[in-house]
C-alpha cells in the first residue's frame, strides 16, 4: 500500500472541506469543535474535451465550479477572471481576525501551485463588461476578448450602500474585498471612534475587531432587536447583554441621516438629531447581487440571476452560481451555498447531470468571546403552535432555545455553547 489518503473533515459553520489536523477552519476561522469527518462522494463521470470554460469571478462559487469541471475533464481549458488583484481568498475572514494586520497570504484558498497543478488559469485585475452570446465571447475593461464554449457566471454581490449623504467620504468603508480591509487598516492608526451601521453578523464581527484594535465602537441597528429574522426576542436580548459587557454600544431603531465632516468624517447624525462622534464609519447593510452583465446578455433575473436545478440560466451555455444566482426564489448569499452551487454548475457544465439541493441556511457568529448558531424557524409562523424549550446559564453566558412544532424540531438558537450544532442540523434536515 502506498501512502494513505489524508482524512478529510467538513466545517459545519461554512461548509469548507479540508484535511484534518487544522486547529481552525481556513475559511471561516472557527475552532475544531465545529468539524465533522467527511467522506468524499465518488465521481465516476469523466469526459475529456478541448472546450474552453470561462469563469467570471473567483469567489467560493467560481473556485468550486473550476474544481468540479477539472475533476470531470482533464483536457479542457479553464480560465477564471476577476476584477480583484489577487488569487481567490476566504471572504468570510475579512470581518474576522485580519484588521490591523497584513495577512494576504494566509487568506488564500489555495497557493499558486495548486492552480498550476490543476491547469486553472487565473487572470486578475480584469473587469468583464459585455457577454456576446452570439460570438460566445466576453469583453473586458482593458479591451481583451475571451472566447468560451461554456461560461460560468459567478460575479457575486456588492455591499448595499444606503443613500446616506456623506457615505462617499474616504473614512467610510463597506467590507467586501481584501482592498477594503487594506484601506480600513490604513485608517486605524488615526481613528479613535468608530460607528458601524448595521447590526447583522458582519457588522457585529467588524465591531468586535475594531474594538480589539483599541477603538471605541457604536453599532447602529435599524430594527428593534439584533438579527430579528433568525433570533427570538429573548436570545436577541441575551446577545445584546454580551455585546454591551464587552464595551461596545448598541443603538436600536437608529436611522442614519448623514455622515458629517468637511475634510474628514467627524460624526454620524441620526434621524432624531443625535450626533455620534466618529472618525471611521463601517457600513454593513446587506448585499445586492451583481446581475447587470447577465441581464444585458438576456438572462432572466429576480433578486439575482435565475437558474434551474442544473444552475443553467435562461441563456444556453451560461451557468450562474453563488451570491449572484437565485434558485427557486432562494438566494441566501452565504458561503456554503456558493460552494454547493459552484459544484453543481461545474459538474453540469462538464456534461454530468446533477441537481443542486438547497443548503440549510444557518446563521453563525463568532466574536465578542462567544459563539452563536441559529437555524430554522424560531417561532416566527403565526399559524403554528410551538413547544419551546429553553436553557440558560447566566454565569457561563450560555443560552439555548429549541422550537418544536407537531413534534418536530423547527428551529434552534445556541449562544455560548454551539457544540450541539451538528446534531441539530441533522435533525432539522
Amino acid at each position: 500500500m502506498g501512502e494513505g489518503k489524508k482524512n478529510m473533515v467538513k466545517c459545519l459553520v461554512c461548509g469548507a472541506v479540508f484535511e484534518e489536523g487544522n486547529e481552525v477552519c481556513p475559511v471561516c476561522g472557527v475552532g475544531s469543535e465545529n468539524f465533522v469527518p467527511y467522506e468524499e462522494e465518488k465521481n465516476n463521470f469523466h469526459k475529456n474535451t478541448e472546450e474552453l470554460y470561462l469563469i467570471l469571478g473567483n469567489g467560493a462559487a467560481g473556485v468550486s465550479a473550476a474544481e468540479a469541471i477539472r475533476e470531470r475533464n482533464s483536457t479542457c481549458s479553464i480560465v477564471m477572471v476577476t476584477k480583484e488583484d489577487c488569487l481567490p481568498y476566504s471572504r468570510p475572514m475579512l470581518t474576522k481576525a485580519v484588521m490591523g494586520k497584513d495577512e494576504r497570504e494566509e487568506l488564500l484558498l489555495h497557493d499558486p501551485a495548486w492552480y498550476e497543478e490543476k491547469g486553472i488559469l487565473n487572470l486578475t485585475g480584469k473587469q468583464a463588461e459585455k457577454i456576446d452570446t452570439k460570438e460566445k465571447e466576453v469583453t473586458f475593461d482593458d479591451g481583451i476578448r475571451l472566447k468560451y464554449d461554456k461560461c460560468i457566471y459567478a460575479l457575486g454581490s456588492e455591499c448595499f450602500i444606503p443613500p446616506i449623504p456623506g457615505s462617499e467620504k474616504n473614512e467610510v468603508v463597506a467590507i467586501r474585498r481584501l482592498s477594503d480591509i487594506e484601506k480600513l487598516n490604513s485608517l486605524l492608526s488615526e481613528s479613535k471612534q468608530a460607528v458601524v451601521i448595521g447590526g447583522g453578523v458582519l457588522g457585529l464581527e467588524a465591531a468586535w475587531e475594531l474594538k480589539r484594535t483599541g477603538l471605541f465602537v457604536t453599532v447602529l441597528e435599524h430594527g428593534d432587536q439584533l438579527m430579528k429574522r433568525q433570533l427570538d426576542q429573548e436570545s436577541g436580548e441575551f446577545l445584546k447583554s454580551i455585546i454591551l459587557e464587552k464595551g461596545i454600544d448598541v443603538k436600536f431603531q437608529a436611522v442614519t441621516r448623514e455622515i458629517e465632516g468637511e475634510e474628514k468624517v467627524t460624526g454620524v447624525r441620526l434621524e432624531d438629531g443625535t450626533v455620534l462622534p466618529a472618525d471611521l464609519v463601517v457600513i454593513s447593510a446587506g448585499v445586492r447581487a451583481n446581475v447587470s452583465l447577465a441581464e444585458d446578455a438576456g438572462a432572466k433575473s429576480g433578486r439575482a440571476v435565475i437558474v434551474n436545478e442544473h444552475m443553467e440560466t435562461t441563456v444556453p451555455g451560461i451557468y450562474a452560481c453563488g451570491d449572484c444566482a437565485e434558485y427557486e426564489g432562494i438566494n441566501y448569499a452565504i458561503w456554503p451555498q456558493a460552494v454547493e452551487m459552484g459544484k453543481a454548475a461545474g459538474a453540469n457544465a462538464a456534461g454530468e447531470k446533477i441537481s443542486y439541493k438547497t443548503v440549510t441556511a444557518a446563521l453563525t457568529f463568532n466574536g465578542m468571546d462567544t459563539s452563536l448558531f441559529a437555524v430554522g424557524d424560531p417561532g416566527k409562523d403565526p399559524g403554528r403552535t410551538y413547544e419551546v424549550r429553553r436553557e440558560e446559564d447566566e454565569e457561563k453566558k450560555i443560552y439555548k432555545v429549541y422550537y418544536y412544532a407537531e413534534g418536530k424540531l423547527t428551529g434552534a438558537i445556541l449562544i455560548g455553547d454551539t457544540s450541539d450544532m451538528g446534531r441539530i442540523l441533522e435533525e432539522i434536515e
